[in-house]
Formats: structure tokens, C-alpha cells, sequence
């Protein structure tokens, strides 16, 4: 069983991920943590993706999908132990939409259900702007929803708090641009194959999770 999950940044992928990820056996995949461990390894294609990391560009496509398809042979030699992939985030471009089906076809599988956490841009924008953090232990915090007790200072070790370059307004505004001209066009692709549900991410994470594992129990269903 193969799983996508997606959604603009801020949308709570990760969150639902590492929760729906194990519930059903499911590796959890997200490109960040396989580039990391793609170049921990010392892999070819792990080298060629640093290459491109190093100097800050976006890994190419064929690359990206490359890492990928070595993943699900991993779980492909072990599946006593998982049942599929969650894909988080995964994949971001039509190019790796199609590398992506064609590395499932080669081993007779394929995508079961593609499931988008939907957030108004606006709710976007508020929860990533609000993410700050503590360069001194790394505690992490949110302006909205988990607020330091002393402004601006870590609870933890009294550090005053930092933000991402990433995660100041212009920037996020950029990221989010990005994501809805290059990854929502995905959504139709899957939508007219029949394996796009949505669910309503402006909800308490156990609703969302509760939403997410319907969508899948219903596709699973219709696979039988």
C-alpha cells in the first residue's frame, strides 16, 4: 500500500505523517530525510544530491526520484516488517508524479490514495510566521499556539529566541507561491484518477488524523 500525502508548507504533513505512518505500517517517506540519509551513506546518488544541496538549488527531479526508487526497494526485500510507503510531500512535480508511478509499475504496485491536507492560505501563513526557536538547546515554539512564558525567551534555558531566514513573511509568501504554482496542479492529475480525497486541516490533529485514516479505510475498501 502506497500513500501521498499533501499540502502547502505549514499544513501539518510531518505531524499526520509520524502518526498515520505506523497505525497502517507504513514507511514514512519525506525527500528531506532521504537526502539526508542518501548522503550519510555515501550513496552515488546521495553524493549528486549534496552537490546541488551544497550550493542551495532544488535536486533535479531524476535525482530525487532516483533516491526514492532505491527507498522502495528497501521496503520492497523487507515487507514483513512494513505494508508500503507514506509518501509525505512526495512528489512536487509532475516529472516525479510520472518517475514516481513508473518505479511502482516496475514492481506491480502502484498509488492507492492521495489525500491533501487543505489550509487557507491565510492560516498558512499565521503558522509558519509564528514558528520560532532557541539556537542555544533547540526547543521550538509558536507565537499562536505554544508561546513561550517569557517574551521572546526560551522557557528551557533563558536564550533569547530566533526565527528561520525561512520563516519571515516575504519568505514564506515565496515558498507558498512555489507550492500552489508547482504542486497543486498535481491534485487534478490525481483527482481524475480517482485517488484524490481531502481533508479539512484547519482542525484539532486528532480530527485531522481521524479524517485521514477514513480516506485510507475507504480506499482500502474499494481495493477489495
Amino acid at each position: 500500500m502506497h500513500i501521498i500525502l499533501m499540502g502547502a508548507q505549514g499544513a501539518g504533513k510531518g505531524t499526520q505523517a509520524a502518526l498515520i505512518a505506523p497505525q497502517y505500517r507504513l514507511a514514512h517517506l519525506s525527500t528531506g530525510e532521504l537526502f539526508r540519509q542518501a548522503v550519510a551513506n555515501g550513496t552515488e546518488l546521495g553524493l549528486l544530491a549534496k552537490q546541488y544541496l551544497d550550493r542551495g538549488e532544488l535536486v533535479p527531479d531524476a535525482v530525487t526520484v532516483g533516491i526514492v526508487d532505491n527507498k522502495l526497494s528497501e521496503i520492497a526485500a523487507g515487507l514483513n516488517e512494513l505494508q508500503g510507503a507514506l509518501f509525505d510531500g512526495f512528489p512536487r512535480t509532475a516529472a516525479q508524479a510520472a518517475g514516481l508511478d513508473k518505479a511502482l509499475a516496475k514492481r506491480n504496485e502502484r498509488i492507492n490514495r492521495v489525500i491533501e491536507i487543505s489550509v487557507p492560505r491565510g492560516k498558512l501563513e499565521a503558522r509558519l510566521t509564528g514558528r520560532w526557536s532557541c539556537p542555544n538547546c533547540g526547543a521550538t515554539y509558536h507565537m499562536e499556539f505554544s508561546p513561550p512564558q517569557n517574551d521572546m525567551v526560551c522557557d528551557r534555558c533563558g536564550f533569547g529566541l530566533t526565527q528561520r531566514a525561512d520563516d519571515t513573511v516575504d519568505a514564506i509568501k515565496r515558498r507558498l507561491d512555489i507550492y500552489f504554482e508547482q504542486t497543486e496542479p498535481l491534485l487534478a492529475y490525481y483527482e481524475s484518477r480517482g485517488l484524490l480525497s481531502r481533508v479539512d486541516g484547519d482542525q484539532t490533529i486528532e480530527a485531522v488524523t481521524e479524517d485521514i485514516a477514513a480516506a485510507i479505510d475507504s480506499s482500502l475498501k474499494i481495493a477489495k
